[in-house]
């Protein structure tokens, strides 16, 4: 029996980490990047031939906790591990990751990062989740439709009935009632959207999509931003409803601008579509897997949303704004969910990513 493992002739050291499905890095003393294997072009999106423009500034701030860290493994030359640490990508997309830092052992100058990404973990876990708020509120928007809607039409009318024989300044009570009435009803229509409602897909160009939404907001709600794309020109068409995904990103991008705020002039909003090649989804309604999906992020330089609003953004009446009923972004997750895809938010002041990932084969 030997006593050490011996390695098959026909591999090597470069060959067994390029196969490697976990993103590594290697980086000098001075925190450029002189390596990433297949698994880090992919997760990072740049490639080896860019890398070599890089160092670790690129993907991690300057006063980033990472570079202590680097520093500490390099004192006392044994690696380190750290959880929930963001790291930023070649297009700027925030990602969440568990880092794993350690020297190397026959030359000290150079140090290694071993990437393990868990918010996609986190995210569809959180999918399952979303799925049955989802079902619920269809029901409660059925319930409201059926048990309120039919009542307030009788509520109105009876106010309208007396207004008739009431003095002018009696009659701004029933104004007041008329009106809120109407609030109501409008309420409750905008809950009735959240069930009953068969998607019409067709083949969708998801450029066209965007640079349809885009001219809308420039020319309207958002013309105070300036919004830039960034775009993958070799993906193909999604299957989708095309009217509903304009309505998502309408939503979207109208709160993006909000919450920037028509004061700032360095407002900006970045549309960024690609793939997410380290994800498989799994589509609920078909038992599907499909690798790679669509990626489309909506990210704006407002203030950042608030982290006690942020677990729950996509729930019905939870909003960040104080005058809103927080049904948009509801809205926007079931669209997404009912197309087998999944909604997810990255926030820190000064920069908010709205994340969507679509089957690109359909479902």
């Amino acid at each position: 029996m030997l006593s050490t493992m011996e390695q098959p002739k026909e591999l090597d050291g470069y060959d067994i980490i390029e196969s490697l499905p976990t993103p590594l890095i290697v980086a000098d003393d001075q925190f450029n990047i002189t390596y990433i294997n297949g698994a880090a072009e992919d997760f990072l999106m740049v490639s080896k031939k860019n890398i070599q423009q890089c160092s670790l500034y690129s993907f991690f701030p300057k006063a980033h906790s990472v570079f202590e860290l680097i520093n500490k493994v390099k004192a006392k030359k044994r690696g380190i591990v750290e959880y929930e640490i963001e790291i930023f990508t070649y297009n700027q997309a925030i990602k969440e990751v568990t880092l794993y830092i350690a020297p190397f052992i026959k030359n000290e100058k150079f140090i290694t990062l071993t990437i393990h990404d868990y918010s996609i973990v986190k995210t569809i876990e959180e999918k399952a989740s979303f799925h049955k708020i989802s079902r619920s509120v269809a029901n409660m928007a059925a319930l409201l439709a059926h048990e309120i809607k039919n009542p307030l039409s009788g509520i109105k009318g009876a106010a309208q009935l007396l207004e008739k024989s009431l003095e002018a300044p009696d009659q701004e009570l029933t104004t007041l009632i008329s009106d809120e009435v109407e609030r109501i009803k409008n309420l409750v229509d905008r809950t009735a959207i959240f069930y009953n409602q068969a998607l019409q897909i067709s083949d969708v160009n998801i450029y066209s999509l965007l640079a349809h939404v885009k001219k809308i907001a420039e020319n309207g709600f958002a013309s105070f931003v300036k919004i830039k794309t960034i775009y993958d020109p070799s993906l193909p068409l999604i299957r989708a409803d095309k009217d509903l995904l304009i309505q998502v990103f309408i939503n979207l991008i109208k709160n993006a601008a909000e919450a920037i705020g028509s004061q700032r002039k360095d407002g900006v909003i970045t549309l960024i579509i690609g793939y997410e090649p380290n994800l498989v989804m799994n589509i609920s309604k078909t038992k599907k897997r499909v690798t790679s999906p669509l990626m489309i992020i909506v990210r704006d330089n407002g203030p950042g949303i608030p982290d006690k609003v942020k677990q729950r953004l996509f729930e019905p009446f939870i909003s960040s704004r104080p005058n809103g009923t927080g049904l948009g972004l509801a809205l926007c997750g079931k669209i997404i969910n009912d197309h087998g895809g999944i909604i997810d938010i990255h926030s820190q002041k000064g920069k908010t990513d709205i994340k969507i990932y679509l089957p690109l084969s359909g479902f």
